[in-house]
Protein backbone atom coordinates (compact mmCIF):
# COMPACT_ATOMS: atom_id res chain seq x y z
CA UNK A 1 0.00 0.00 0.00
CA UNK A 2 2.82 2.14 1.28
CA UNK A 3 5.08 1.60 -2.45
CA UNK A 4 1.61 2.34 -4.44
CA UNK A 5 0.82 5.58 -2.34
CA UNK A 6 4.58 6.72 -3.28
CA UNK A 7 4.27 6.08 -7.07
CA UNK A 8 1.52 7.71 -7.15
CA UNK A 9 2.81 11.38 -5.28
CA UNK A 10 5.78 10.62 -7.70
CA UNK A 11 4.11 9.80 -10.71
CA UNK A 12 1.65 13.45 -9.79
CA UNK A 13 5.08 15.46 -9.02
CA UNK A 14 6.37 14.27 -12.91
CA UNK A 15 2.83 15.23 -14.28
CA UNK A 16 2.93 18.34 -12.83
CA UNK A 17 6.46 19.21 -13.85
CA UNK A 18 5.70 17.93 -17.30
CA UNK A 19 2.82 20.62 -17.27
CA UNK A 20 5.28 22.90 -16.42
CA UNK A 21 7.48 22.54 -19.23
CA UNK A 22 9.84 25.31 -20.77
CA UNK A 23 8.09 26.22 -24.14
CA UNK A 24 9.58 28.22 -27.43
CA UNK A 25 7.82 28.57 -30.46
CA UNK A 26 9.49 30.09 -33.46
CA UNK A 27 7.38 31.26 -36.61
CA UNK A 28 8.71 32.77 -39.74
CA UNK A 29 6.93 35.72 -41.77
CA UNK A 30 5.56 35.52 -45.07
CA UNK A 31 4.23 38.96 -45.91
CA UNK A 32 3.19 39.23 -50.27
CA UNK A 33 2.38 42.11 -51.69
CA UNK A 34 -0.19 42.45 -54.67
CA UNK A 35 1.29 41.54 -58.19
CA UNK A 36 -0.47 44.48 -59.83
CA UNK A 37 1.17 47.44 -57.30
CA UNK A 38 3.71 49.92 -59.51
CA UNK A 39 7.13 48.73 -58.57
CA UNK A 40 8.61 51.89 -56.75
CA UNK A 41 5.25 51.08 -54.28
CA UNK A 42 6.14 47.38 -53.32
CA UNK A 43 9.51 48.54 -53.21
CA UNK A 44 8.94 51.14 -50.55
CA UNK A 45 6.79 49.38 -48.79
CA UNK A 46 8.99 46.22 -48.73
CA UNK A 47 11.79 47.93 -47.33
CA UNK A 48 9.67 49.65 -44.68
CA UNK A 49 8.52 46.00 -43.52
CA UNK A 50 11.58 44.24 -43.94
CA UNK A 51 13.23 44.63 -40.74
CA UNK A 52 9.94 43.95 -38.53
CA UNK A 53 9.45 40.48 -40.63
CA UNK A 54 13.15 39.71 -41.26
CA UNK A 55 13.53 37.69 -38.01
CA UNK A 56 9.92 36.62 -38.11
CA UNK A 57 8.42 35.69 -34.45
CA UNK A 58 9.62 33.65 -31.43
CA UNK A 59 7.55 33.13 -28.26
CA UNK A 60 9.40 31.97 -25.19
CA UNK A 61 7.09 30.67 -22.24
CA UNK A 62 8.29 30.00 -18.45
CA UNK A 63 6.07 29.22 -16.06
CA UNK A 64 3.64 32.71 -15.40
CA UNK A 65 6.52 34.45 -17.96
CA UNK A 66 6.46 34.84 -21.35
CA UNK A 67 9.46 37.06 -24.03
CA UNK A 68 8.27 37.79 -27.30
CA UNK A 69 9.24 39.52 -30.63
CA UNK A 70 7.47 42.34 -32.20
CA UNK A 71 9.51 44.06 -34.95
CA UNK A 72 12.83 45.60 -33.01
CA UNK A 73 11.36 45.01 -29.68
CA UNK A 74 11.21 42.28 -27.00
CA UNK A 75 7.87 42.35 -24.65
CA UNK A 76 8.12 40.53 -21.73
CA UNK A 77 4.87 39.56 -19.99
CA UNK A 78 4.92 38.59 -15.88
CA UNK A 79 1.79 37.61 -15.26
CA UNK A 80 2.46 37.05 -11.63
CA UNK A 81 3.51 40.52 -11.20
CA UNK A 82 1.07 41.67 -13.87
CA UNK A 83 3.54 43.56 -15.45
CA UNK A 84 4.78 44.23 -19.37
CA UNK A 85 8.20 45.22 -20.12
CA UNK A 86 9.55 46.50 -23.52
CA UNK A 87 13.06 46.18 -24.05
CA UNK A 88 14.97 47.65 -26.97
CA UNK A 89 18.04 45.68 -27.90
CA UNK A 90 19.10 48.17 -30.26
CA UNK A 91 19.15 50.86 -28.11
CA UNK A 92 19.65 49.14 -25.37
CA UNK A 93 16.43 51.02 -23.61
CA UNK A 94 14.10 49.50 -21.61
CA UNK A 95 10.10 50.71 -20.10
CA UNK A 96 7.34 48.86 -17.72
CA UNK A 97 3.82 49.12 -17.06
CA UNK A 98 1.23 47.32 -15.63
CA UNK A 99 -0.88 44.94 -17.89
CA UNK A 100 -3.94 47.28 -17.53
CA UNK A 101 -2.48 50.70 -18.85
CA UNK A 102 -0.94 48.58 -21.70
CA UNK A 103 -4.15 48.98 -24.00
CA UNK A 104 -4.21 52.76 -23.52
CA UNK A 105 -0.65 52.84 -24.12
CA UNK A 106 -1.37 51.19 -27.73
CA UNK A 107 -4.08 52.90 -27.90
CA UNK A 108 -2.06 56.55 -27.85
CA UNK A 109 0.54 54.91 -30.09
CA UNK A 110 -2.15 55.02 -32.89
CA UNK A 111 -1.64 57.63 -35.35
CA UNK A 112 -3.77 60.20 -34.93
CA UNK A 113 -6.48 60.36 -37.74
CA UNK A 114 -7.55 64.01 -39.25
CA UNK A 115 -11.21 65.27 -37.78
CA UNK A 116 -11.86 65.19 -42.12
CA UNK A 117 -11.05 60.94 -41.96
CA UNK A 118 -13.12 60.40 -39.31
CA UNK A 119 -15.68 62.05 -40.64
CA UNK A 120 -15.57 59.45 -43.64
CA UNK A 121 -15.17 56.69 -41.36
CA UNK A 122 -18.51 57.27 -39.14
CA UNK A 123 -19.71 56.49 -42.97
CA UNK A 124 -18.15 53.00 -43.25
CA UNK A 125 -20.15 49.84 -42.87
CA UNK A 126 -18.85 46.92 -41.13
CA UNK A 127 -19.65 43.54 -40.81
CA UNK A 128 -17.88 40.96 -38.68
CA UNK A 129 -18.32 37.16 -38.66
CA UNK A 130 -16.97 34.30 -37.07
CA UNK A 131 -16.62 31.15 -39.37
CA UNK A 132 -14.85 27.55 -38.88
CA UNK A 133 -13.51 25.70 -41.19
CA UNK A 134 -11.62 22.33 -41.79
CA UNK A 135 -8.22 21.35 -40.70
CA UNK A 136 -4.72 21.49 -41.36
CA UNK A 137 -1.29 20.65 -41.18
CA UNK A 138 0.07 17.44 -39.13
CA UNK A 139 -1.35 18.69 -36.24
CA UNK A 140 -4.91 18.85 -36.48
CA UNK A 141 -5.93 22.21 -36.37
CA UNK A 142 -9.56 24.17 -36.36
CA UNK A 143 -9.61 27.71 -38.70
CA UNK A 144 -11.00 30.53 -37.03
CA UNK A 145 -11.95 33.44 -40.03
CA UNK A 146 -13.39 37.09 -38.68
CA UNK A 147 -14.44 39.11 -41.94
CA UNK A 148 -14.96 42.74 -41.79
CA UNK A 149 -16.25 44.10 -45.44
CA UNK A 150 -16.06 47.88 -45.04
CA UNK A 151 -17.57 50.13 -47.66
CA UNK A 152 -18.99 53.68 -47.64
CA UNK A 153 -21.87 55.52 -49.45
CA UNK A 154 -21.36 57.72 -52.43
CA UNK A 155 -19.82 57.59 -56.28
CA UNK A 156 -16.64 56.68 -54.52
CA UNK A 157 -18.19 53.33 -52.70
CA UNK A 158 -16.98 51.08 -55.32
CA UNK A 159 -13.38 52.36 -55.57
CA UNK A 160 -13.32 52.91 -51.60
CA UNK A 161 -14.68 49.10 -51.28
CA UNK A 162 -12.49 47.00 -49.07
CA UNK A 163 -12.16 43.61 -47.41
CA UNK A 164 -10.09 42.25 -44.63
CA UNK A 165 -9.80 38.62 -43.59
CA UNK A 166 -8.42 37.71 -40.12
CA UNK A 167 -7.93 33.69 -40.14
CA UNK A 168 -6.48 32.12 -36.91
CA UNK A 169 -5.35 28.15 -36.55
CA UNK A 170 -5.32 26.76 -33.45
CA UNK A 171 -4.50 23.47 -32.58
CA UNK A 172 -8.11 20.81 -31.54
CA UNK A 173 -8.17 20.12 -27.83
CA UNK A 174 -7.29 16.50 -28.68
CA UNK A 175 -4.17 17.80 -29.84
CA UNK A 176 -2.74 19.27 -26.41
CA UNK A 177 -3.37 15.99 -24.93
CA UNK A 178 -1.18 14.11 -27.79
CA UNK A 179 1.62 16.95 -27.71
CA UNK A 180 2.25 18.35 -23.86
CA UNK A 181 3.95 21.66 -25.40
CA UNK A 182 0.59 22.52 -26.87
CA UNK A 183 -0.95 21.96 -23.76
CA UNK A 184 1.67 24.43 -22.07
CA UNK A 185 0.81 27.37 -24.72
CA UNK A 186 -2.75 27.08 -24.41
CA UNK A 187 -2.54 27.29 -20.85
CA UNK A 188 -0.40 30.28 -20.70
CA UNK A 189 -2.56 31.94 -23.69
CA UNK A 190 -5.83 31.50 -21.72
CA UNK A 191 -4.46 32.81 -18.58
CA UNK A 192 -3.08 36.31 -20.02
CA UNK A 193 -6.05 36.63 -21.90
CA UNK A 194 -8.27 36.17 -19.01
CA UNK A 195 -5.42 38.97 -17.04
CA UNK A 196 -5.44 41.49 -20.11
CA UNK A 197 -9.35 40.93 -21.31
CA UNK A 198 -8.01 40.84 -25.17
CA UNK A 199 -10.72 41.53 -26.56
CA UNK A 200 -11.05 44.77 -24.78
CA UNK A 201 -7.87 45.78 -25.59
CA UNK A 202 -8.67 45.38 -28.83
CA UNK A 203 -11.39 47.75 -28.81
CA UNK A 204 -8.81 50.42 -27.37
CA UNK A 205 -6.18 50.04 -29.75
CA UNK A 206 -8.82 50.81 -32.69
CA UNK A 207 -10.28 53.42 -30.13
CA UNK A 208 -10.07 56.18 -32.98
CA UNK A 209 -11.42 54.30 -35.60
CA UNK A 210 -15.63 55.08 -34.99
CA UNK A 211 -17.17 51.52 -33.97
CA UNK A 212 -14.08 49.61 -35.29
CA UNK A 213 -12.96 48.47 -32.04
CA UNK A 214 -16.59 47.79 -30.63
CA UNK A 215 -17.07 45.14 -33.39
CA UNK A 216 -14.55 43.86 -33.19
CA UNK A 217 -14.62 43.13 -29.47
CA UNK A 218 -17.08 39.94 -29.38
CA UNK A 219 -15.43 38.44 -32.50
CA UNK A 220 -12.02 38.17 -31.25
CA UNK A 221 -13.93 37.06 -27.46
CA UNK A 222 -15.86 34.51 -29.95
CA UNK A 223 -12.77 33.47 -31.37
CA UNK A 224 -10.86 32.70 -28.16
CA UNK A 225 -13.29 30.84 -26.69
CA UNK A 226 -14.42 28.65 -29.54
CA UNK A 227 -10.35 27.58 -29.85
CA UNK A 228 -7.53 25.84 -27.56
CA UNK A 229 -5.57 28.98 -27.89
CA UNK A 230 -2.56 27.48 -28.73
CA UNK A 231 -2.26 29.32 -32.50
CA UNK A 232 -0.03 27.44 -35.18
CA UNK A 233 -0.87 30.21 -37.74
CA UNK A 234 -2.33 33.26 -38.18
CA UNK A 235 -2.97 34.95 -41.94
CA UNK A 236 -4.42 38.74 -42.74
CA UNK A 237 -5.49 39.85 -45.92
CA UNK A 238 -6.82 43.04 -47.25
CA UNK A 239 -8.35 43.12 -50.41
CA UNK A 240 -9.19 46.25 -52.17
CA UNK A 241 -11.40 45.43 -55.89
CA UNK A 242 -12.09 48.53 -57.14
CA UNK A 243 -8.13 50.22 -56.06
CA UNK A 244 -6.93 46.92 -57.79
CA UNK A 245 -8.67 47.77 -60.86
CA UNK A 246 -7.54 50.90 -61.24
CA UNK A 247 -4.30 49.56 -61.29
CA UNK A 248 -4.51 46.92 -63.44
CA UNK A 249 -4.95 43.87 -61.73
CA UNK A 250 -6.11 40.83 -63.88
CA UNK A 251 -7.72 39.45 -60.48
CA UNK A 252 -9.77 41.94 -58.47
CA UNK A 253 -9.67 40.11 -55.51
CA UNK A 254 -5.91 39.59 -55.04
CA UNK A 255 -4.95 41.15 -51.88
CA UNK A 256 -3.74 43.84 -51.61
CA UNK A 257 -1.52 42.75 -48.85
CA UNK A 258 -0.97 38.93 -47.25
CA UNK A 259 0.97 38.67 -44.14
CA UNK A 260 1.01 34.70 -42.49
CA UNK A 261 2.81 34.15 -39.42
CA UNK A 262 3.27 30.46 -39.23
CA UNK A 263 4.97 27.61 -36.77
CA UNK A 264 8.38 26.45 -37.79
CA UNK A 265 9.09 25.07 -34.35
CA UNK A 266 8.16 23.79 -31.27
CA UNK A 267 10.57 23.13 -28.39
CA UNK A 268 10.80 22.35 -24.89
CA UNK A 269 14.36 23.26 -24.29
CA UNK A 270 15.16 24.53 -20.66
CA UNK A 271 14.70 28.46 -20.81
CA UNK A 272 17.37 30.43 -18.54
CA UNK A 273 15.72 33.08 -16.13
CA UNK A 274 17.58 36.09 -17.50
CA UNK A 275 15.99 35.60 -20.83
CA UNK A 276 12.84 37.78 -19.01
CA UNK A 277 15.16 40.19 -16.96
CA UNK A 278 16.23 43.92 -18.24
CA UNK A 279 19.77 43.21 -19.67
CA UNK A 280 22.48 45.11 -17.74
CA UNK A 281 23.45 48.42 -19.09
CA UNK A 282 19.91 49.36 -20.04
CA UNK A 283 18.64 52.95 -19.21
CA UNK A 284 15.10 53.26 -18.20
CA UNK A 285 12.95 55.39 -20.94
CA UNK A 286 9.06 56.23 -21.25
CA UNK A 287 6.97 53.91 -22.44
CA UNK A 288 5.39 55.83 -24.83
CA UNK A 289 8.63 56.19 -27.19
CA UNK A 290 8.92 52.54 -26.88
CA UNK A 291 5.07 51.66 -28.09
CA UNK A 292 5.79 54.02 -30.86
CA UNK A 293 8.54 51.83 -32.57
CA UNK A 294 5.79 48.93 -32.47
CA UNK A 295 3.62 51.07 -34.63
CA UNK A 296 4.78 51.02 -38.65
CA UNK A 297 2.65 53.86 -39.12
CA UNK A 298 4.26 55.73 -36.96
CA UNK A 299 7.69 55.23 -38.85
CA UNK A 300 6.44 55.62 -42.20
CA UNK A 301 5.58 52.40 -43.27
Amino acid sequence: MKSATVCTLVCGLLASHAALADVTMRSKIDYKLGSYLPPAAAEGMNKAMGDSLANGVVLRIKGKRSVSSSGALLVVTDQEKGTITLLDPKGKRYATCSIDEYGDKLKAAMPEIPPQAKQMLESLKVDVKTDKTDTIKGIKAEEMLVTVNIGMEGPMAAAMAMKMEMHMWAATKEELERVPALKEVASYMKAQAAGTDAASMASKMFGQLPGFGEKLKQPIADMMNASSNAVLRMQMKMIMPGSAKMMGAKDPEEPFTDMTTDLVELSTNAIADSVFQVPEGYQSAPLEELVKMMNPARQGQ
